[in-house]
């Protein structure tokens, strides 16, 4: 949720803008940037790749796929050993019942057994005990301060009641791990309740340290990051010290702590409360924001991407339930270079093809998000997410839901690794176009217009994802209605 989220060609990106983008030592002129090549298709190339796609793309009902109908794709990504299925908007519920499905037949399959969600650790603590153990309300887990409200819909609690379903009768239960870094007060909490265990001197002077975050996050409906801009700078400075003493205590831990079995829960929560403070270090109206180079914005996505590897088992194989843009593989060449990253590139780095990974693209219709204007503040528009209904094209010249509407079918997925290495259809694949990306946020005044001086500009088609899915028309997520707000305290 960082004020200038970076996110490549979905609208919310500043690479450009960045204070320290191209800086460097005042004896050295700064790094050349390569721009991206914007050149568009030509009508030769896009008439060859239609008839590539006619050819190659699987078509499928979007009213009714079934396990047979999603078996070929499921074969087709089920070597490797995880899986990153992303979705083109927040708020859309054809790619989210689609990624549902697909988790399921991968499920049946015996090719995923780990569900790795963007998400916070306590929701996905309670996600996890339901689909094993039957244990709590998965509609309360759902409800959560922590766990994010784009996902709080029919189509993730279908899942949900699902992955319960198999699990009463599966030989290897699927288990639900969050990878996600944005509940600081309420991992440190949970850290502090083994340290107590073992070391009760230690964890008074940290508890002490921690004490304005810990207190916050006891109140309904507080967000970690709402208490980092709004604290006093020396409250949160010493919490970031404190986190950082945490995180270390875990490093030198006696044998008896580390034989306790809460430790390994309670040492990743020490890791993910530090992760909290140092994703969003330059949030605060008082940070100095020229140290947050074009890196910090992948920060918090590099730490979910090596969060993944550290917390899957070598036997497990899993499937990483995120946006598009988070679980991509590769990036454009200027963004490597300033070193921002995702968690697909940082998971393509450590297993080669052992990572794959999905993307979604739509013509037409309406997804849900939160309507932010340019210059807004960002922070405080994600504490009234509206998540209203927008209606926007993804269907002009240069989008690729254009280029798909003209295949004459109303939904497919078209493996990308079958694109000829030379020819028109291999220059086709290279060229630009958008693909009707959207977080939380949606500002129709700068829907898919390409700046570059502020990272906003469409990709090549071949990049970011191995398989890209398609819908003709979407339609807005079924979202669940936000609990009434709490009674306020009395006088």
């Amino acid at each position: 949720m960082h004020r200038k989220l970076v996110v490549i060609a979905a609208g919310a990106a500043s690479l450009f803008a960045s204070p320290a983008l191209g800086q460097s030592p005042a004896d050295q002129p700064p790094p050349e940037l390569p721009l991206p090549d914007l050149t568009p298709a030509s009508a030769e190339e896009e008439a060859a790749a239609l008839v590539w796609l006619g050819g190659t793309a699987t078509p499928f009902d979007p009213s009714a796929y079934d396990a047979a109908s999603l078996a070929p794709l499921a074969e087709r990504l089920g070597s490797a050993r995880v899986i990153g299925i992303g979705e083109a908007t927040h708020g859309s519920h054809q790619d989210q019942a689609f990624k549902a499905e697909l988790i399921k037949q991968l499920v049946m399959s015996g090719k995923a057994d780990v569900l790795i969600l963007e998400a916070n650790r306590l929701p996905a603590m309670a996600f996890d005990r339901y689909i094993r153990e039957g244990q709590g309300d998965p509609a309360e887990a759902m409800q959560a301060t922590a766990f994010f409200r784009i996902w709080k819909n029919d189509e993730f609690g279908g899942l949900l009641l699902w992955l319960r379903n198999w699990n009463r009768t599966a030989e290897r239960k699927v288990r639900i791990i969050g990878v996600d870094c944005q509940d600081g007060g309420r991992d440190a909490a949970a850290a502090l309740a083994l340290i107590e265990r073992h070391d009760p001197a230690s964890a008074t002077r940290l508890r002490g340290e921690l004490g304005g975050l810990i207190a916050a996050m006891d109140k309904p409906r507080t967000r970690f990051v709402d208490w980092l801009v709004d604290a006093p700078l020396p409250e949160t400075q010493r919490a970031l010290a404190a986190s950082q003493a945490l995180d270390a205590w875990f490093d030198a831990a006696p044998e008896a702590a580390r034989t306790d079995p809460g430790f390994s829960e309670a040492r990743w929560a020490a890791r993910t409360a530090r992760q909290a403070f140092l994703a969003f270090e330059f949030e605060r109206a008082d940070a100095d924001k020229s140290k947050a180079d074009p890196a910090y914005f992948g920060r918090r996505d590099r730490y979910m991407g090596e969060n993944v590897l550290a917390m899957l088992a070598d036997s497990e194989r899993g499937v990483v339930w995120a946006h598009d843009s988070h679980v991509m593989e590769d990036l454009p060449e200027i963004a490597e270079m300033v070193g921002f990253v995702t968690v697909g590139t940082v998971l393509r780095e450590k297993l080669g093809e052992d990572y794959a990974t999905v993307g979604f693209t739509w013509s037409q219709g309406a997804f849900r998000a939160t309507r932010v204007p340019e210059g807004a503040d960002v922070l405080k528009a994600s504490q009234r997410q509206t998540f209203e209904p927008f209606n926007l094209p993804n269907n002009r010249p240069g989008e690729l839901g254009h280029m798909f509407d003209r295949t004459g079918h109303k939904a497919l997925w078209v493996d990308l690794a079958a694109l000829p290495v030379d020819g028109p259809v291999a220059s086709w694949a290279g060229r630009p176009y958008w693909r009707g990306w959207s977080g939380w946020i949606a500002n129709p005044a700068i829907w898919q217009v390409t700046t570059v001086e502020m990272g906003e500009f469409p990709l090549p088609v071949r990049m970011g994802h191995d398989v890209i899915v398609w819908f003709q028309t979407i339609s807005p997520s079924h979202l669940w209605p936000a609990p009434p707000a709490p009674p306020a305290p009395a006088p």
